[in-house]
């Protein structure tokens, strides 16, 4: 099979690159390992930048954030909340930051207005009393799933070949170029061979090893951050904490809860991404400094994500991105870092290199093409606008003549997860999740597990016992540390689908 370009990796950077060259007429494929946002593109908080968490420590990548902020409300309002955001000054604070921070705001582009005490707590009734400095800006909250299938099926409407649980075993080199890339496509066991002009590397955390197939190195740093679930959306407005970006100073209001975060420490790989008891204590203590209401809070759910960073990663590396050639694949070219709010951009910026090399002058389309349907959209009922949300052109797909629900905790239809099994992409029970957040809620699965499990048998072509006991574990790893009220959910589930089911025991 040949290919003008083969996009390895589907994260958001990988879906807007095949995309970008879609649109421009570029013969293309993406493969992905996993489920689309199987790295840190699904394990984020979900924020949409304004650019005002580096106006002072890193004024390129906000710039850039400012920029793509504006571009995706415009293309994409469908899986975005346009709640703004509020950089919050607590005593103890550095009482100086404030200034240069309102000064990096207007250097970098990033639009920022200063409230009085009364204003912000007006804006945000939850915030701490002992607030002493408020700065608003264009923070706001997005769906990094429906971001990335919607940049999927906008790809393969324009031909492109995309295939997720599709992973990358092999590259075969000659005169310093990849002529051949072979995969394995875990559904039907198939061996794809791909040849292709050029490759791209936009596998994240996985950039290294794919490099190494080629022969190459990239040099990236890994950084592991964790992130807390908080049934309820305890906060109208994205929080941050008025200091230079350290641990536990982000709240984000995202769908039914609020995502607490996030931390950082060196990963040992990929796979790193546990949080642990310290992380859970550290941003409850710090977020709840901002909303005094998160010490009484609900914290249904722990999880991680694995940055990839340029060099050797940390706090204080850009968050910008970089594009990486090496001579022993003279047509191999990887994207390392970057913001999922600015992952248009880094698409363009390959998309330009990559056109400029195969000769085709087609320009980039992602600017104003628009990837969904305005939020607002007038016409149809309550229901059909709140399924535009999390599908975008996809809602009018699902039928509601049907009105069974699935899930009573995200009030998911039976009938979305019919559409969602009906696709290309669904193979196990947690890409049923991911598209329709069943599952997501408090129970964390044990109101609906069994009736998707049903569904898929309907639907066929999985293999449904393997997908649960997979979506169990999965779920379990993120009860870990839960505690309270959230335990003994847990410990009901388990013994439900463990003792009376009998399902997930262990040996």
């Amino acid at each position: 099979m040949r290919k003008d370009v083969l996009i390895i990796g589907g994260g958001a950077t990988g879906a807007g690159i095949v995309r970008d060259l879609a649109l421009r007429g570029v013969e293309c494929a993406l493969l992905e390992m996993g489920d689309y946002c199987h790295g840190a593109s699904g394990g984020n908080h979900g924020l949409l930048h304004s650019g005002g968490r580096y106006v002072v420590t890193d004024p390129p990548s906000a710039m850039e954030c400012a920029k793509e902020n504006a571009i995706l409300r415009r293309t994409a309002p469908f899986c975005i909340e346009g709640t703004d955001g509020l950089f919050v000054s607590l005593p103890g604070d550095d009482p100086s930051f404030a200034d240069p921070f309102l000064k990096g705001c207007k250097g970098s582009g990033v639009p920022a207005e200063e409230l009085t005490a009364k204003e912000a707590l007006s804006a945000e009734p939850g915030l701490s009393a002992e607030a002493l400095r408020c700065i608003a800006v264009q923070d706001g909250s997005i769906d990094p799933f429906a971001l990335v299938q919607a940049n999927v099926d906008s790809a393969r409407e324009a031909g492109a070949m995309v295939r997720n649980h599709c992973r990358v075993t092999d590259m075969v080199l000659e005169g310093g170029m990849v002529v051949r890339v072979k995969a394995l496509d875990r559904r039907s066991g198939e061996i794809l061979t791909i040849v292709p002009e050029i490759v791209i590397n936009a596998a994240g955390a996985w950039a290294p090893q794919v490099a190494a197939m080629a022969g190459c190195e990239v040099a990236m740093g890994l950084d592991q951050g964790s992130m807390l679930v908080v049934d309820g959306r305890l906060c109208g407005h994205v929080v941050n904490r008025l200091r230079p970006p350290s641990d536990g100073d982000i709240t984000v209001p995202n769908h039914t809860a609020t995502v607490l975060g996030t931390t950082s420490r060196p990963a040992a790989s990929p796979e790193d991404v546990a949080p642990s008891r310290n992380d859970m204590e550290l941003l409850l203590r710090e977020t709840s400094a901002m909303l005094p209401a998160l010490r009484h809070c609900r914290v249904v759910r722990a999880y991680g994500g694995v940055r990839p960073l340029p060099g050797r990663g940390g706090r204080g590396a850009s968050r910008t991105f970089s594009l990486i050639t090496d001579e022993r694949a003279g047509n191999l070219l990887s994207v390392v870092g970057g913001k999922l709010t600015t992952y248009r951009l880094m698409a363009e910026r390959v998309s330009d290199q990559v056109c400029n090399a195969l000769g085709a002058r087609a320009g980039c389309r992602t600017r104003t093409e628009p990837l969904g349907p305005p939020a607002d959209e007038a016409g149809g009922s309550v229901a059909l606008a709140r399924l535009r949300r999390k599908y975008g052109f996809k809602a009018t797909t699902v039928s509601l003549a049907d009105q069974r629900m699935l899930c009573s905790c995200e009030q998911v239809l039976r009938a979305e997860a019919q559409m969602v099994l009906a696709g290309p992409d669904a193979l196990t029970l947690s890409d049923v999740m991911r598209r329709t957040r069943a599952g997501m809620g408090y129970c964390q699965g044990l109101d609906c597990a069994l009736s998707l499990q049903e569904l898929m048998m309907e639907a066929g072509g999985t293999e449904p016992l393997a997908s649960l006991t997979e979506f169990l574990e999965e779920r379990e790893r993120g009860q870990a540390l839960a505690s309270g009220d959230q335990l003994r959910q847990e410990v009901l589930r388990r013994h439900v689908l463990q003792g009376v089911y009998g399902l997930g025991e262990r040996e």
